[in-house]
């Protein structure tokens, strides 16, 4: 090989190495967040393995909207359609899913009713509803029912069930109340409603309630609160066992206080006895009245002395008493007569009247 020969050589070696180098850097495998790169020589951006945030585009032009959000290459700035090598990846795949995720953005808001479609039924107290085509795990406003799910608590099973089979055969409604939309398991708080019947007080009133639970005030609370009552005065469900028992002490209690028969007897006797008591009083009061008048007319007819006289009888009280001297008679015997006269009558008319009330 001459010397000329070898020149030329080594300068066509030198002219491929420089050139190399730019090929490398326009495309060197390093890609942005949607799976692709410029190519530097044209600026045409290679979408290679794109990845779920390119997916999220339905058309080329969203996605150049990506593109320049997420790519910080000078070329973006410049890209249009035209400069999209898609490599064979197309946008209708994506498109359910892209019409999905728009109809799910519908916000809800509190104090509002909504039509709800039952996705899943988890237990007693919550289950997932299609609201607005989105879906929402539901947590139901103010019950709490036995856990059915990571335990196994009483009467957990039937209130799953009971609220199993109403959200699954009824047009359900859901109705968000209270200070916040969602508690802090990011479930959605609703009273639900099954037909236009709340499905809160339904399962309360059947006794598959266990408590509630208050953060806040919400709308129907007293009638939940009246069919805990209703069910506890039934004693349905849980409730049932605390019925049994006051039924129990009721009968314990009936057959502590049951008379014998002899205790019947002598309660009958002493009753017996209590009613014939008050004739007996009343006939000693007639007799005694009748003796006092008899004594009371005796007494009188030996004081004065014109009706004893006639019939030829002495006053004896009158005549043993009375004595010659003027002063004693004036001064003792004539006021002690007088005195004793009058209290006799008195006595005579209270007896009379008395007499006369207890014969009526």
């Amino acid at each position: 090989m001459t010397r000329k020969t070898s020149i030329i050589t080594i300068m066509i070696s030198l002219g491929l190495l420089s050139i190399l180098p730019l090929q490398t850097w326009a495309h060197n495998g390093s890609r942005d967040e949607l799976g692709g790169h410029f190519r530097r020589a044209d600026c045409v951006y290679l979408l290679h393995e794109p990845t779920e945030l390119a997916k999220t585009a339905t058309n080329k032009s969203e996605l150049i909207t990506l593109i320049k959000k997420h790519n910080s290459n000078s070329c973006a700035s410049g890209i249009t359609e035209s400069k999209l090598d898609l490599e064979g990846y197309t946008f209708e795949a994506n498109s359910a899913v892209a019409s999905k995720t728009t109809s799910t953005n519908i916000p809800l808001e509190v104090g509002k009713t909504y039509d709800a479609t039952l996705e899943k039924c988890i237990d007693g107290d919550t289950a997932t509803f299609s609201i607005n085509g989105s879906s929402y795990k539901t947590r139901f406003l103010y019950i709490d029912t036995p856990e059915s799910t990571n335990q196994q608590e009483p009467y957990g099973k039937e209130a799953s069930d009971y609220s199993c089979s109403l959200l699954q055969n009824g047009q359900i409604t859901i109705e968000t109340d209270g200070p916040s939309l969602f508690d802090k398991y990011d479930r959605l708080l609703a009273w639900v409603f099954v037909d236009g019947k709340l499905h809160q007080e339904e399962i309360t009133r059947v006794g598959l309630v266990e408590d509630f639970y208050d953060y806040g005030t919400y709308k129907y609370e007293t009638r939940i609160e009246a069919a805990m009552l209703e069910a506890k005065a039934n004693g349905l469900g849980l409730y049932a066992v605390n019925k049994e028992k006051e039924n129990i002490q009721e009968d314990t209690s009936k057959e502590v206080v049951a008379p014998t028969i002899s205790e019947k007897n002598a309660a009958s006797s002493k009753e017996n006895l209590e009613q014939a008591q008050p004739i007996g009083r009343e006939q000693n009061s007639g007799s005694t009245g009748i003796g006092v008048f008899a004594l009371v007319t005796v007494f009188l007819f030996f004081m004065f002395p014109r009706f004893s006289r006639k019939s030829g009888i002495e006053p004896l009280l009158i005549h043993k008493m009375w004595t010659k001297n003027l002063w004693v008679n004036a001064l003792l015997l004539f006021p002690l007569y007088t005195a004793l006269f009058f209290l006799i009558l008195v006595i005579l008319i209270v007896e009379v009247i008395r007499f006369i009330k207890i014969k009526k």
